[in-house]
């Protein structure tokens, strides 16, 4: 039996004429009747009588048949519906790995924005990761996009594109004596205590601190940090100073402030990375909108 079986006897059902039937099947009303007698010897029970009057009725075993004739089709079609919606990449699930600083920025916000707006069906899983551990992660599959501090090279397979960039900024505890200065020269930086992320999350980090100190100053650090909360954490401690992407403070402690920094400005960049062949079509079309919103900005 056929879902086409199906189908012709729900149309008969529905006109209880088989000629009629067989005009809204578009196919010949001989054609149908010999599949309605083929669908009753396969079950072998009579689903209709027929009359010398062609005169069509159900009887009880059709009856019941058409209950469940119509369900099974209508689970058919939606599984036919959800088949092409997911070719299309309208229906699915992506994993998206994120760093905090590109969760003070709204960069995640907006992503999930998207989807939900864009395509509906598709459901974005969302989960902290440092950058190293994203990169692993979209490598093995176990990740499928991830919001990250953007790095010099990353692994064949993988690429990605930059979300807008944010400037970086002094924070420093209310009470330290860098709070009370108007101007925060790179001189006076050189003689302070840092607070900075642990090597394997630094990621060109200590490079952006040195170049806002005083040509061959090496940066005094005296505590590391694993992640950007536990880094501010330390810093609403008073244990150090530490420059940091501006959009951080929105998630700062009150005790924590911010200072500009004379001379030029240096930017914290981050990415959207992801597999350069994804075989995932949702994965894909979240992808392709997250490209047309920040690639644009």
């Amino acid at each position: 039996m056929e879902i086409r079986h199906l189908r012709y006897f729900a149309a008969v059902a529905s006109e209880l004429h088989f000629a009629r039937a067989a005009e809204r099947l578009n196919i010949a009303p001989p054609t149908l009747s010999a599949q309605i007698k083929w669908l009753e010897a396969h079950l072998g029970v009579e689903l209709f009588t027929r009359s010398t009057k062609k005169k069509v009725e159900m009887t009880f075993a059709g009856q019941q048949f058409q209950k469940r004739a119509l369900a099974l089709i209508e689970s058919f079609e939606q599984a036919e519906r959800f088949a092409r919606e997911a070719a299309r990449g309208e229906v699915g699930d992506v994993r998206l790995g994120y760093i905090v600083s590109a969760v003070t920025a709204g960069h995640v916000k907006r992503a999930v924005e998207l989807a939900r707006v864009k395509l509906p069906n598709v459901l974005i899983h969302i989960r902290r990761m440092e950058t190293l551990l994203q990169i692993k992660a979209i490598s093995s599959g176990s990740l499928d996009i991830g919001f990250m501090r953007r790095v010099d090279a990353f692994p064949a397979g993988i690429q990605a594109f930059n979300l807008p960039r944010e400037r970086y900024c002094l924070a420093v505890h209310r009470d330290h004596p860098l709070a009370k200065l108007k101007r925060i020269t790179p001189a006076v930086l050189a003689k302070q205590n840092f607070v900075a992320y642990e090597l394997d999350a630094e990621l060109s980090f200590l490079r952006n601190i040195a170049a806002m100190l005083p040509p061959g100053a090496i940066p005094q650090i005296v505590q590391r940090a694993p992640d950007a909360v536990s880094l501010l954490t330390l810093i609403s401690a008073n244990v150090g100073v530490s420059i940091i992407a501006e959009t951080l403070m929105n998630v700062a402690d009150a005790s924590v402030v911010m200072r500009n920094i004379t001379g030029p400005p240096r930017y914290s960049q981050n990415a959207v990375v992801y597999r350069a062949s994804e075989p995932s079509p949702a994965v894909r079309a979240v992808l392709k909108e997250l490209r047309a919103t920040f690639v644009s900005a």
